[in-house]
């Protein structure tokens, strides 16, 4: 690949696979524990050719460069130590650095380390968006967008009203499983509910929905809770807020 570039580079088991015989040198090496007057180069030359190896893969890499080591070894640990801190550099200027050449990755969440910010905030729009396009899906799918789409907000850090929207509208779905659940229980007799506490409790959420614009979501939470009210609350909701959203979502 020489004279190639990529915006990622892996480079996988570098030093896992030297020769067991070079495992120290390599280690004293990273960790600076050899003096140019040590005879360093002429007792260990097959080191330079590694160097050069690994030189020309470092400098292939634009954006992003990862080392993978899937076996431990004392060299690949010694490299681990000197990338991610600085006070094992002995120049002046990387002393005074407070940033650490790199940092160590969580090999279980790949995909934060391939995506970029911008791309996680349009996959959680996406998810989003079909979250609340998607009215025919069981609840259990619309759910897994949505806390898709958090979960890709939270990686992208975006604007917390971004997240905001998301997180309220899967309370709102999970607040009409527990209507749902309430209402089946109360029609057998085996439930005294607090209706008062659930009904504050779907009135925040039905607030926030409507500040959120989520008003097909607002008109799915209150249809689920008006089963639950008294006939006076029933005729009051229809004609104050529940006909009007209809048609406003019709």
């Amino acid at each position: 690949a020489k004279g190639m570039e990529f915006k990622t580079v892996i480079i996988l088991d570098f030093f896992a696979e030297l020769p067991s015989s070079l495992q120290k040198p390599w280690r004293d090496l990273l960790l600076n524990r050899y003096r140019e007057e040590d005879g360093f180069q002429q007792e260990f030359p097959l080191v330079e050719t590694h160097l050069k190896l690994i030189y020309t893969g470092v400098t292939r890499c634009i954006d992003q460069l990862f080392f993978a080591e899937t076996i431990s070894s004392n060299s690949g640990d010694a490299a681990v130590r000197w990338l991610t801190t600085t006070s094992t550099s002995t120049t002046t200027e990387r002393a005074n650095n407070s940033t650490a050449l790199a940092t160590i990755s969580d090999v279980n969440d790949l995909e934060a380390m391939s995506m970029t910010n911008d791309e996680f905030c349009v996959v959680g729009i996406d998810n989003a968006e079909l979250a609340e396009s998607s009215i025919d899906l069981p609840q259990d799918a619309i759910l897994n967008y949505l806390d898709r789409a958090i979960y890709c907000f939270l990686k992208a850090q975006s604007p917390e009203h971004i997240v905001a929207k998301a997180q309220v509208h899967s309370q709102s779905i999970r607040m009409r499983d527990r209507l749902a659940h309430t209402h089946y229980l109360m029609a057998k007799g085996d439930l005294e509910q607090d209706i008062e506490q659930l009904e504050k409790e779907a009135a925040q959420i039905i607030s926030s929905l409507f500040r959120e614009n989520l008003f097909v979501e607002s008109e799915n939470l209150l249809n689920s809770i008006i089963p639950l009210l008294s006939p006076y609350t029933q005729q009051k909701l229809e004609e104050c807020i529940t006909s009007p959203l209809h048609i406003l979502n019709a």
